[in-house]
């Protein structure tokens, strides 16, 4: 029986309650005699962890001869340094690797192992040798032990190297791991695979990897991405769950050596996206994962990215859907960063926004990286020789908010939840995009649901977005959802089929009769609640909406508008007509309500408040979003985010009924940790936030 348990990230150990913030210091990399200047300084910040990689090539004199107590060098002091954060009162993750990357020579593994990929058996039989003589240094260290080590990393953002090893590997003409994994994925029967790939292989020697990495880069052109045609969907859905599988099963590997050698605490593992590096599998293998998140400025930068905010979030999101007892926690959080030429300049405040951003949206634990400088990492607020810089006062404050916050303590209060499925995302992304944005447009707050993960969605409405298929298992847990009470929007996608193309069929959805292209304005009803669209789609003047013959439920109707003008002609309607756009029906316990229109924050307020699931709260200002968390002891933290470059004034709305509040609450800054003023308190339900540039405001409410 574990001595240990990890909730919410907050770690635990007898009575010992360990918030998982943390950062990250690379002892050889630093001066020995510098080390305990440093480590004061860690701890002065207010923090109590600290987190280092072990560079395997480093400590190797030769194979099989290892310094690990500084014979050679003092840098190579590991068991030195481990005890010294041990008398400053400071605790340890150790991510011994083997594979470290950290910009340092063949990722931290000797020349002659970086030859072979992570799975053959030469890299292991090395590897393996490296994971024994350093667990000797570090296993009677544990916290289990007495010690101050809580954590291991198993590797380091693994991910099979298809681009240098893929014919080693069997990605193509050769034998190797994926031709050995597809052949257990369709139990040796080639017929399987053929009727799934649409082939007509005589063996699965003729298998290849089809797989392109559509939504790492969303920088490049549509017609980049290679994203395939029907016919190629399942080889491609295949291949991306041999990535996925790839990487857990490095992590389940190294993670099996560490407890061979004696490791008693939690093993972790790590990855730069939940969509590739599938963690629900790491979930099956390791006991805790973790994302690494690196936003430029604001998330912005000098040159803004459109979706950069979106790839980071949806990195969050990604990861909180799939994280075990709500671990949402980033392994590597940016601090410093690459030298200042490549990276920029980043303000000191660029850090407190990403931090309390991304806590706004559920991240409850963090590894700052780099925390002390290194390689001219100019962004570190501790440099080589202990001493700080603009940089550290800021990260001092974000600790104190944390701690005033206890980010492990609270839970988001979701307003929808948001479909996310992984095979969509990089064969078929639908109208992902579109639902992601919608929501985010009309500031409602949302998780989001993986229907190939066992963990069920976190609210009661979910909209469907992506593309028109589901294998028939998610499709089965999404119809067990709706029918069991949970409310399904869906927009101008649905689940029509399984991936074998069969129809699905327990939902009670149907494909509209036709589509009509429609200027605006136009108006929209659902029951006795109206929607209005003033500017979208082309010109912002003209959209297409789904014509329906009739409704299988109640009918959710678009009316005309002869304010709207057809551009060459200049003429109107000839008369205000209505026609269904849509309809609404009963699913079991549930509800379905399919609207033949791209998604819109202006229809989705009209359907969230049809069904009596109006937001937590809402902000009036573009550019400003909100999310509110109830705290274990019963008051609520609200978070108010100004994503512009403008100082604002924001009103902010509370649902009252919904948040259980009489009015006559108290408000706390939690940033600053003083009350907040009578004129800006909560009055009828409403605050007043006073925001920065790029700023967000953390209120106590109660």
């Amino acid at each position: 029986m574990a001595s240990w348990r990890i909730q919410n990230c907050l770690y635990r150990h007898g009575d010992k309650e360990i918030p998982l913030i943390s950062g990250e210091f690379h002892y050889w990399r630093v001066l020995r005699e510098n080390w305990l200047p440093i480590a004061r300084r860690i701890k002065a910040m207010g923090l109590e962890v600290v987190a280092s990689y072990i560079p395997w090539n480093y400590h190797e004199l030769e194979p099989g001869r290892y310094d690990f107590t500084g014979e050679t060098s003092p840098q190579r002091d590991l068991k030195g340094f481990v005890e010294l954060l041990r008398d400053e009162g400071l605790w340890l993750i150790i991510r011994p690797g083997p594979y470290i990357y950290s910009e340092w020579p063949f990722g931290g593994v000797p020349e002659r192992a970086a030859r072979h990929h992570r799975l053959a058996p030469e890299f292991l039989e090395m590897a393996r040798d490296y994971i024994a003589h350093v667990c000797e240094v570090l296993v009677p260290y544990q916290v289990t032990r007495g010690g101050n080590i809580l954590l291991f990393q198993a590797d380091n953002e693994p991910y099979p190297p298809l681009d240098s090893f893929g014919t080693e590997m069997g990605g193509f003409e050769a034998p190797g791991v994926f031709k050995d994994w597809l052949k257990e994925r369709y139990g040796g029967e080639i017929g399987r695979l053929n009727r799934a790939w649409r082939t007509d292989y005589a063996d699965f020697g003729r298998a290849c990897v089809h797989f392109h990495e559509a939504y790492v880069n969303t920088e490049l052109r549509m017609a980049d991405r290679l994203l395939p045609g029907e016919a190629y969907h399942a080889r491609y859905a295949d291949t991306h769950a041999f990535i996925g599988w790839y990487a857990a099963r490095i992590v389940e590997t190294v993670a099996g050596w560490l407890r061979e050698a004696g490791v008693e605490v939690p093993v972790y593992a790590n990855g730069w996206s939940p969509l590739f590096q599938d963690f629900n599998r790491f979930m099956e293998v390791a006991d805790l994962a973790g994302t690494d998140i690196y936003p430029p400025a604001f998330f912005e930068g000098d040159r803004p990215v459109r979706d950069n905010w979106f790839y980071n979030i949806d990195i969050l999101k990604l990861q909180e859907a799939e994280a075990g007892r709500g671990n949402v926690w980033c392994a590597e959080f940016q601090c410093g960063i690459y030298p200042i030429r490549i990276a920029g300049y980043l303000p000191p405040g660029h850090f407190e926004y990403v931090a309390l951003s991304l806590m706004a949206r559920g991240l409850k634990g963090w590894n700052w990286y780099m925390l002390v400088n290194r390689d001219n990492w100019y962004n570190c607020p501790i440099n080589e020789w202990g001493r700080t810089n603009e940089y550290y006062p800021e990260h001092e404050r974000i600790v104190a908010t944390a701690r005033r916050v206890e980010p492990w303590h609270t839970r988001e209060l979701a307003d929808a939840a948001l479909l996310c499925y992984k095979p969509h995302r990089v064969i078929q992304p639908g109208n992902f995009e579109a639902a992601y944005r919608a929501l985010e447009a009309g500031d409602i707050a949302f998780h989001y649901y993986d229907p190939q993960s066992a963990n069920p969605p976190a609210a009661g409405v979910m909209v469907y977005a992506g593309g028109d298929w589901l294998d028939r298992a998610s499709a089965g847990r999404l119809a067990d959802w709706v029918e069991g009470g949970g409310t399904l929007i869906c927009f101008n996608r649905f689940p029509e089929r399984d991936e074998n193309g069969a129809c699905l069929e327990r939902l009670p959805l149907r494909a509209p009769d036709g589509a009509r292209p429609t200027g605006l304005p136009v108006s929209i009803r659902y029951g006795d609640g109206r929607a209005r669209i003033v500017r979208a789609g082309h010109q912002d003047r003209k959209v297409n909406f789904c014509y329906f013959h009739e409704a299988p439920g109640e009918p959710v109707r678009l009316a005309l508008s002869t304010e709207a003008r057809e551009e060459l002609v200049d003429v109107g309607a000839a008369a205000e007509r209505s026609f269904i756009m849509g309809y609404a029906v009963s699913a079991g316990r549930g509800r379905v309500v399919h609207l033949g229109c791209n998604p819109s924050a202006e229809v989705l307020d009209l359907v969230l408040e049809r069904e009596g699931k109006t937001p937590h709260v809402r902000a009036a200002d573009d550019g400003v979003l909100t999310t509110v968390h109830r705290h274990r002891d019963g008051h609520l933290v609200l978070f108010v985010i100004n994503r512009t470059a403008q100082p604002r004034r924001a009103a902010v709305a509370l649902n009252g009924a919904r948040l259980g509040l009489n009015g006559r609450e108290a408000v706390t800054d939690l940033v600053t940790g003083e009350a907040v003023a009578a004129a800006d308190g909560l009055r009828a339900g409403r605050l007043i936030v006073p925001l920065d540039a790029h700023g967000v405001a953390v209120r106590r409410i109660g």
